[in-house]
């Protein structure tokens, strides 16, 4: 059974029109390079792009990474530059307020050597005693500190500390975030024991990178300790499995620097490459069809029209003509349909006026047809007349000549055996020495095994008559007559020695034409025009001549040989 593919193609091939498979070509033609050009475009620029956002994500991390790690850096060099400073100054100060001038100059040389290392990002360095006495500038306010939960916390913890958070212990409260140094002074240097350093710096630069890099690229950007807790404020962002993620690990600190972007967003510019790229494909397929119609249409309409005019045509419209509706290929299709019509109407004219011409010719033969029966019959009885009057010689002569009539009147015969034109020949010859007694010689040499070889009827005689009409001066000369076999063609050769051709004369009879100003001339033309109309252009008369001198004719045809006769050999 057929299956659904073969049956869906076997009505495609039945139904398909020549307009609708060149639609169909020009759109593959035209759309098949754009959308493949769109498809690899989309590819390839959604790559370029996701690799430039994935790059430029990776670099925003760096860069807050390196910051970070700045920062963090700068702090642990100031709280070297104080550990260095306490132990050349062997300055000693108390867990309470100086109690002498020294103390106060040694307290108050401490203070301005800390404020000396503040910076614009550092905002605040302060030594906090055991009894929460802070020494620094007088930003940190004590009773603050007291109650501050940062300091509830970190007040217990001996171990070098960093964290992001609000201060809540100055004098004058603030939103801003700080990062925090926090380091225990495990030896007093020249301070009460248990005392901490606190390094406070603004990171409002560090919220400004984030925030920035936050814009520019939808994502979320957090900075988290060794256990996973963000270290800035909480947003509401939720995570998710499918985030893309780049991070980078501090130098300094245990810390992870992580910026999360959804998948949709990343992808974002890629979707909005792929919907251009279909609306462009989409756009380039509607033309496409509106083209590759409107070309087929052009192109389609004169050959329906050419095909109307041809089936009008077939159907006996011999005036249908297709209009020209172009100067290209398509109009020169039509102009030759239209002159194809013309001359196919004037052949029908020609053949018509052939077949009235031929009718006429087949009533004329049948009248002809009773005037050789009534000169046979004639020349029958003048025969039987000479016979019993004692005239043999009258007799012979009307007998050769009926021989001669007979295959002159015999129409039915086109091609004969080469015996019987040359039997035709010899009777013709003999007419001749009834006509000029012994005054020329006839010499007849045929190759054997050529008796059977076809020839047209009556080719010979009118060449010997020829010779007596035109080459011989009242009978005189010889006649040389050769027929042989070469090559698979037949060739007859006939010579004399008679008066010529004159010079100016050969180039009319050369090229078949009548003689200007001569009678005769036809029996020439007419046997090289019966061998050219059974054998060809290549084949037929051709004559040499030289004035008193003689005449050469040569004639050329194909052997062909009676198929009855073949079978006798």
């Amino acid at each position: 059974m057929m299956s659904n593919l073969d049956r869906i193609r076997s009505r495609i091939r039945k139904a398909g029109s020549v307009r609708t498979k060149l639609t169909l070509i020009i759109f593959i033609v035209a759309i098949l390079p754009v959308c493949t050009l769109g498809y690899f475009s989309y590819h390839r620029s959604s790559k370029v792009v996701n690799e430039q956002f994935g790059s430029y994500g990776m670099y925003a991390v760096d860069q807050l990474k390196l910051h970070v790690d700045s920062n963090l850096r700068q702090m642990d060099q100031i709280t070297g530059n104080i550990l260095s400073y306490l132990i050349a100054s062997s300055i000693l100060v108390e867990d309470k307020a100086p109690s002498t001038f020294e103390q106060f100059v040694e307290e108050r040389d401490f203070q301005n050597f800390i404020s000396s290392l503040e910076n614009t990002n550092i905002f605040n360095i302060a030594v906090i005693t055991p009894s929460e006495r802070v020494i620094g500038k007088n930003l940190i306010n004590e009773e603050s500190l007291t109650n501050s939960q940062f300091w509830s916390i970190e007040s217990l913890n001996n171990d070098r500390h960093v964290m992001i958070h609000i201060p809540d212990y100055y004098s004058v409260p603030s939103n801003d975030y700080m990062i925090s140094l926090l380091v225990p002074l495990k030896n007093s240097f020249g301070l009460p024991m248990g005392s901490k350093l606190l390094i406070d710096m603004k990171a409002d630069t560090i919220l400004s990178l984030i925030k920035s890099f936050e814009r520019d690229t939808k994502s979320h950007l957090q900075i988290k300790d060794a256990a996973g807790h963000s270290l800035l404020p909480s947003s509401d962002y939720t995570s998710q499995h499918n985030d893309i993620v780049w991070s980078r690990s501090l130098d300094t600190e245990d810390w992870v620097v992580e910026a999360r972007v959804p998948y949709a967003t990343f992808y974002e510019s890629s979707t909005v490459i792929l919907k251009y790229s279909v609306f462009i494909s989409g756009l380039a397929v509607f033309l496409g069809v509106i083209m590759a119609s409107f070309f087929s249409i052009r192109f389609t309409m004169p050959i329906k029209k050419l095909a109307h005019s041809m089936r009008r045509f077939g159907e006996g419209d011999l005036l249908i003509r297709t209009p020209v509706m172009s100067s290209d290929e398509l109009g020169f299709l039509s102009e030759a349909f239209n002159k194809m019509t013309e001359q196919i109407v004037e052949l029908v004219n020609e053949i018509s006026q052939t077949e009235k011409l031929k009718s006429d010719a087949e009533l004329k033969i049948l009248h002809y047809q009773i005037n050789p029966h009534l000169l046979f019959n004639t020349l029958n009885s003048i025969q039987w007349k000479a016979k019993l009057a004692h005239q043999p010689e009258i007799q012979k002569m009307l007998q050769h000549l009926i021989v001669v009539l007979d295959g002159s009147f015999n129409f039915k015969q086109t091609l004969l055996p080469l015996t019987k034109e040359i039997e035709i020949a010899r009777h013709f010859i003999e007419i001749q020495r009834f006509r000029y007694d012994d005054v020329f010689t006839f010499n007849l040499e045929v190759q054997p095994g050529l008796e059977h070889c076809l020839i047209p009827r009556m080719v010979f005689q009118p060449l010997l008559e020829n010779i007596f009409f035109h080459g011989f001066r009242d009978g005189h000369g010889n006649i040389d007559m050769k027929i042989f076999e070469e090559k698979n063609k037949l060739y007859m050769v006939l010579e004399d020695d008679g008066m010529g051709v004159k010079t100016e004369d050969m180039k009319f009879i050369g090229s078949g034409q009548k003689v200007p100003n001569k009678q005769g001339g036809l029996g020439l033309r007419n046997v090289d025009e019966r061998f050219k109309l059974h054998y060809g252009d290549v084949y037929g008369l051709s004559i040499e001549s030289d004035r008193n001198k003689g005449t050469k004719v040569t004639l050329t045809w194909p052997k062909t040989v009676e198929i009855h006769s073949q079978s006798k050999f």
